[in-house]
């Protein structure tokens, strides 16, 4: 047991050193890009501590210990408090964040993207999608935790728990096509009521998942900050590629 217990800490060390990577070139071409601009150095720092408190965080989910200790706490709360009437709207927001809603939404907007010739919003939603959903099945199969006990289930679930594929999946699907959305349209009030929105509806998904008994809160917690280091990855390699090239004019003869 204590050698595959290593095994397990050493591959997930090196999925998350690769995202630990690709996150800092990524944040580094949005500060060259100018999209961060003055609070580029302060994304840095934020990213950096992401990166490290995902990997403290599967750490800790692996050796049972540490951030795991809010788990049972927070399941024997939230199990009690379960009301009629918030059960099928819980239901409701679970399967609006389930892999096939965002799989279709996610193809629903790469068609739409693909109608109108837009090829790099395409690359971008397809990318960051199939990337998410690789990332769930490789760190679930990696991680192998067993969810909630069946008995305070309110929805059938068969496969591991961490991380939480509802939210990550969300998190990445809603939070790049609302960078999406927010860098065609120039209106601040707009573009804060998208970005609202769409935090909303992710920490809505997140929660219902706790509600149903199908996660614990660490779960969660990983699928939103891996979700958001993934995307973080994906729009800062889009923004790259379209940076439009640089020409000089020329001078009359």
């Amino acid at each position: 047991m204590p050698i595959v217990r290593r095994g397990i800490r050493m591959l997930v060390a090196m999925v998350l050193l690769v995202l630990a990577l690709l996150t800092a070139v990524a944040t580094t071409v949005l500060v060259r890009r100018g999209v961060l601009r003055w609070a580029g150095s302060l994304a840095l720092i934020a990213v950096a501590m992401l990166t490290a408190g995902v990997a403290e965080l599967t750490d800790n989910v692996v050796d049972r210990d540490g951030a795991t200790g809010i788990d049972t706490t927070t399941m024997n709360w939230v199990v009690p408090h379960r009301t009629g009437w918030l059960t099928p709207i819980a239901k409701a927001i679970s399967d609006l964040g389930d892999t096939t809603t965002m799989a279709a939404v996610a193809a629903a907007a790469c068609a739409w993207f693909a109608y109108r010739r837009r090829w790099p919003q395409l690359l971008l939603t397809g990318t960051a999608t199939a990337g998410a959903g690789l990332i769930v099945v490789t760190l679930k199969a990696i991680v192998g935790r067993q969810r909630p006990p069946v008995v305070d289930r309110l929805v059938t679930e068969t496969n591991q728990s961490y991380p939480s594929g509802h939210t990550l999946g969300s998190t990445v699907v809603v939070g790049v096509l609302t960078a999406l959305v927010i860098l065609a349209v120039r209106r601040r009030a707009v573009q804060i009521a998208v970005g609202v929105t769409a935090a909303a509806f992710v920490t809505l998904v997140g929660l219902s998942r706790l509600y149903l008994g199908v996660h614990w809160p660490t779960d969660v917690l990983a699928g939103w900050a891996i979700g958001t280091l993934w995307a973080t990855v994906c729009l800062a390699a889009y923004l790259r590629l379209r940076r439009p090239a640089t020409t000089t004019s020329a001078q009359p003869a």
